[in-house]
């Protein structure tokens, strides 16, 4: 008996002692926020005014949207979704749990009132719930995923989901976050939402959680036109191929550069650079989060977020990293990608860096109309009815613009970039603009 009175006394303390060790680690946790947050070191070769961005200016969702029964309203505002991400910041979390299904993960718990966020592309939660929010976590979850759901009227604090891309996996978090702020919040945006509308494309978005959401009209979408600034060659060179560099070749509009270890093409026709790190190649980070997180740091060091960008796609085969240009809280897109920042990260530095060479500048007035563009319906149905599209593969519909430099430069006495309205589909991995119910 006096065995088992020993036995149980040991047990009791060594659980103690657990209980004060994992306390101290929670009251003791740092996040890994701070070391992506540091200024841009003024003798750090920059390619743009020397200001640093906050990761969660660039890592963001693209819309919002309000699910409170039938009724669906949503926005692009980015003031407003930095509303909802900002009650998130540096946040506990009191439970984790991983819920996943062979076809389409199920939320029972989920209510009839909750808040989307939408991101364009799929995000790891290990990277954005650590390095972006901050969040006080016991363990991050290695799940990748591209829609937040925020549910306020279950529970007094707010229930956290991430859907995997597939919707076949959901990190279920159970906060402190007090729901009734997030419902004040949403109320004050009430006059900045729009109706939107749920759209099925396929057996996996005929939930209501996972249905493609797009605004029900595109209302008051202009042309825009601005002085382009263009990036100099010199300064990306000093970034990319530091003192070293060397020119190899200017013909045809094209210019080729090369230090020891990687080569640079700058296509002057095209108002492209080019960069590929010869040395690096075998050695490109597959980890898509240190891929994240490096190349953000690297761009961000030296100013390379000319414009507003922010995190679109990313490719897990091969590491790649884009980073697109926003208007107005719309997303940018160009054929020759003038709007995208390419990035691949190797296993120590940059492997491939490619971007577009100019900037918006100061704004002038257009003497184009935009073209009234056709309801999101509209849009379904064109795609929808066109027996060369597989609508199955469509996965996300948005409003964005087209990127150009208009031709008839002759009144002007400075280069202008033009950015016209259009609905940009996410078809079979790529994003495509739409045109009378095709896909270019």
């Amino acid at each position: 008996m006096r065995n088992r009175e020993v036995i149980k006394s040991a047990i009791l303390i060594i659980l103690v002692l657990v209980s004060v060790f994992m306390t101290y680690r929670v009251w003791t946790f740092t996040p890994e926020l701070t070391d992506l947050e540091t200024d841009v070191n003024t003798d750090t070769p920059s390619i743009g005014p020397k200001i640093s961005k906050p990761i969660d200016s660039v890592i963001m969702p693209f819309r919002m949207i309000n699910r409170n029964g039938t009724d669906v309203k949503g926005t692009s505002n980015v003031k407003d979704i930095k509303r909802i991400t900002d009650q998130m910041l540096s946040k506990e979390v009191k439970k984790v749990d991983i819920l996943s299904s062979e076809s389409v993960v199920e939320l029972e718990d989920l209510s009839e009132r909750y808040t989307i966020l939408d991101f364009p592309d799929s995000v790891p939660s290990e990277m954005y719930l650590n390095q972006v929010l901050g969040m006080n976590m016991s363990y991050y979850p290695k799940v990748n995923f591209d829609r937040i759901l925020v549910d306020t009227k279950s529970t007094n604090e707010a229930v956290v989901y991430l859907l995997s891309e597939d919707k076949r996996k959901a990190v279920k978090l159970q906060t402190t976050m007090k729901s009734h702020k997030f419902d004040q919040i949403n109320k004050a945006a009430a006059s900045d939402l729009k109706p939107y509308t749920g759209i099925i494309t396929n057996e996996t978005t005929t939930n209501e959680i996972n249905q493609i959401y797009a605004p029900e009209t595109a209302d008051n979408m202009n042309i825009y036109r601005y002085v382009s600034n263009k990036i100099s060659v010199a300064d990306l060179n000093d970034v990319i191929l530091g003192e070293s560099v060397i020119a190899r070749s200017n013909e045809d509009n094209i210019s080729t550069y090369n230090n020891n270890t990687g080569i640079s093409t700058v296509n002057e026709e095209k108002q492209t650079y080019r960069y590929t790190n010869l040395s690096e190649d075998e050695n490109r980070q597959k980890d898509i989060s240190k891929s994240i997180t490096n190349t953000f740091k690297f761009i961000n060091e030296h100013a390379g977020y000319t414009d507003e960008f922010r995190l679109f796609d990313t490719d897990q085969k091969t590491g790649k990293i884009d980073y697109q240009m926003f208007l107005n809280n719309y997303p940018v897109f160009n054929d020759d990608k003038l709007s995208s920042i390419e990035a691949v990260w190797g296993r120590d530095t940059i492997n491939e860096y490619n971007r577009g060479l100019i900037t918006t500048g100061v704004a002038v007035p257009s003497k184009k109309e935009a073209d009234e563009l056709p309801s999101s319906e509209e849009v379904r149905y064109g795609l929808a009815s066109n027996a060369q599209i597989d609508f199955n593969k469509v996965t996300n519909i948005a409003i964005g613009y087209d990127l150009s430099i208009p031709n008839n430069e002759i009144d002007n006495l400075q280069d202008t970039i033009e950015f016209t309205p259009k609905w940009y589909i996410k078809y079979d991995g790529e994003w495509k603009r739409y045109e009378n119910g095709g896909l270019t």
